[in-house]
């Protein structure tokens, strides 16, 4: 690994500088630096390697966290982007013909001229020098894959195929100019389709059910917009907008929100958000009704148009749930309220669409029965499978995650990316802060209540969490995240222990079901102390629910830690035929584990 330490030489003695180039792919993320340099002024020059390791290691997280944040370019993009750059072709193109006198043979021969003109000094150029003219469709590329914070790899397929796809309808743009010019007739549909016939992805669809004949675009001569003129933006441009006033919303959240809207667009075209009505909100709905799941995934229906898919057959248990179909309903509701405030539309024909339920919410996911837990925590199960003994990198978050959900309640998503000093003693008290943090952009919360502190229970204590805690800390002082070792997938840590899990463990003991997963350990938190009998004001406070007392949640403190702990986690007692399962035969040893095996 490169130093890059520069030495810089002064009276006495020589001190460094650290210095690192920002990667190009990156550096718009940064307001346009290109490097970073930082003065190891007061660092002894014996240190100065091991200061300058580190902050490269820093900045390799950083750019790896950046990255994480940022999407790769598939073929619903291309699409997108490509519907696009026909909207403003045509667009183009009607300037165009609107500056030609359609009266005047001599103005029509002019404009004729200037186009075929341009035609042939394209092909020429595509000729001559085809690298030269795509660093031209490259530059123009990189600033709209910026702007939409999808990662730029231009030795990637799909770039490849949406650089090509730009050249082709710079192509196609001079026929339709002529078309135009010489009055043959064709509309802008006839433009959409043989686009579909060149570039052959289905841009379109069933062009005649999807798009609406549209009047002859009027060009105005002044550059200032009509005060109707938010009411004819596109849902691209409206997308754009909505998302980037979310910016505190999960990664993960951020690609359900762009799924559905990427449907609206599938479904109907790139038209303006205003033309969005009840109409084609309810057909929208009965497509997403006959809908497979998956169908990204599935290599057999991942290159089929939305059009295409809701014409197949397919079984009631391959088409996507309504739960799903209701979450999709929510995001367009929610896009289409924001376009009715800011003035893209009139009103949200989505309101009162949803399904009802399947199932009651408590119902969507069992808890596990006191059998199963004893099932799944004794000792010649648990510690095995979990391998932490055996040195498993990630075995130390797959040992503890499962236990800090059963006696807590805390999401996954929530102990994944604790930090060492989220752990601390308050008024006696050990306890798990719970909170997003500056410069901590891997901390996502689910919502405002999701912030609280939650009190450590004895169990985990005699387990040996906080001594766990300080070995980490006494191991490697740099260290900054509890589970280090779980990678950053889709904008959270996750995925190592949810298919540990769910894939493996619960499989192994039989205990799998459709309703029970990891996030089921919650659930049998929260039913065993209201079993008990415990105010539900406080199982909320403790497992991040909203009160539903609006005058609770927005002015409310919180409870003290030392009565949560009262309350609620001193009640934690599972047990089977009235004895309790004996959580302390899982206790290993952490010191042995940490210190002559590595840091784990």
């Amino acid at each position: 690994m490169k130093t890059y330490l520069c030495p810089i030489k002064s009276r006495s003695n020589l001190k460094y500088l650290f210095r690192a180039k920002i990667p190009k792919d990156l550096i718009p993320h940064f307001g346009g630096r290109r490097q970073f340099r930082i003065s190891l002024k007061n660092v002894i020059s014996s240190d100065s390697l091991r200061v300058s390791l580190s902050l490269r290691t820093k900045l390799e997280e950083i750019y790896n966290e950046v990255r994480d944040g940022m999407k790769s370019l598939n073929l619903e993009d291309i699409k997108i982007i490509l519907r696009i750059e026909v909207r403003k072709q045509i667009e183009h193109s009607k300037h165009v013909f609107h500056g030609t006198n359609k009266w005047s043979e001599v103005s029509k021969l002019e404009s004729l001229k200037s186009v075929t003109s341009k035609e042939t000094q394209l092909k020429q150029s595509l000729s001559e020098d085809l690298k030269e003219y795509e660093k031209g469709v490259d530059a123009k590329l990189k600033s709209i894959l910026e702007s939409l914070d999808i990662e730029i790899d231009m030795k990637s397929n799909n770039y490849k195929q949406l650089r090509m796809g730009f050249i082709d309808l710079y192509l196609l743009r001079y026929d339709w100019m002529k078309s135009l010019i010489n009055d043959t007739g064709k509309d802008e549909n006839d433009f959409r389709r043989e686009v579909d016939e060149k570039l052959k992805m289905n841009l379109f669809g069933e062009i005649k059910k999807i798009i609406e004949p549209t009047k002859p675009m009027e060009v105005s001569e002044s550059p200032s917009p009509e005060p109707n003129s938010l009411l004819s933006a596109p849902i691209s441009k409206c997308v754009l907008g909505f998302l980037g006033e979310k910016g505190g919303v999960r990664v993960r959240t951020n690609q359900y929100i762009q799924t559905s809207l990427n449907i609206l667009i599938e479904d109907f075209g790139d038209i303006p958000a205003s033309r969005i009505d009840k109409e084609k909100a309810v057909t929208l709905k009965s497509h997403m009704l006959r809908l497979p799941k998956n169908r990204r995934k599935n290599p057999k229906l991942k290159d089929k148009h939305l059009h295409e898919l809701v014409n197949m057959d397919f079984k009631p248990s391959e088409i996507i749930s309504n739960r799903t179909i209701n979450e999709h309903l929510s995001y367009l509701s929610a896009f289409m309220t924001w376009c009715s405030n800011h003035g893209y539309a009139n009103g949200n024909p989505f309101v009162g669409l949803k399904l009802k339920r399947e199932t009651r919410p408590r119902d969507e996911r069992d808890r596990f029965s006191d059998f199963e837990l004893r099932k799944i925590f004794t000792r010649s199960n648990y510690v095995p499978m979990t391998k932490v003994e055996e040195g498993r990198k990630d075995g130390s978050a797959l040992y503890w995650s499962p236990l800090v959900s059963l006696f807590s309640g805390m999401r996954l998503g929530e102990i994944t990316p604790l930090y060492l000093d989220n752990i601390k003693k308050i008024k006696s008290i050990w306890c798990i802060d719970i909170c997003e943090e500056d410069g901590r952009t891997d901390k996502k919360l689910k919502n405002f209540a999701s912030r609280r502190i939650v009190p450590i229970s004895e169990t985990l204590i005699e387990l040996g969490f906080i001594e766990f805690i300080e070995l980490l800390k006494k191991k490697n002082p740099n260290r900054k995240r509890i589970f280090e070792e779980l990678p950053y997938v889709g904008g959270h840590y996750n995925k190592n222990i949810s298919r540990f899990w769910n894939e493996r463990l619960l499989k192994k003991l039989e205990i799998k079901t459709d309703k029970k997963n990891f996030h089921s350990l919650r659930h049998t938190a929260i039913d065993h102390l209201k079993q008990k009998g415990i105010d539900l004001n406080f199982i909320n406070e403790l497992v991040g629910h909203s009160s539903g007392n609006i005058d609770l949640d927005r002015y409310g403190k919180g409870y003290n830690p030392n009565l949560l702990f009262k309350k609620c986690i001193k009640r934690f007692n599972y047990q089977v035929n009235r004895k309790s399962i004996d959580f302390k035969s899982l206790k290993i040893d952490w010191k042995k584990i940490i210190n002559h095996k590595g840091d784990r």
